[in-house]
């Protein structure tokens, strides 16, 4: 039985192994500088338009409260 064990684990690293190599010989597809270029801006203002709002108060605003006037 310990023979076939070292055999069986032996058969799946060679399998792992080879698997590894066809997915390193395989190229991912890189986006355009200029997809990643407007991705970037994009992120940028996305954050700029979120933190306007904590930079220009510090008291939060009052909607949906129960108890506002």
């Amino acid at each position: 039985m310990n023979a076939y064990a070292i055999f069986a684990v032996n058969e799946h690293l060679e399998f792992l192994l080879d698997e590894a190599a066809r997915n390193r010989t395989q190229k991912a597809p890189k986006p355009s500088l200029r997809s990643r270029i407007s991705t970037a801006v994009e992120k940028v203002r996305s954050s700029v338009a979120t933190s306007t709002y904590e930079m220009s108060s510090i008291f939060p605003k009052l909607e949906d409260y129960p108890y506002r006037s």
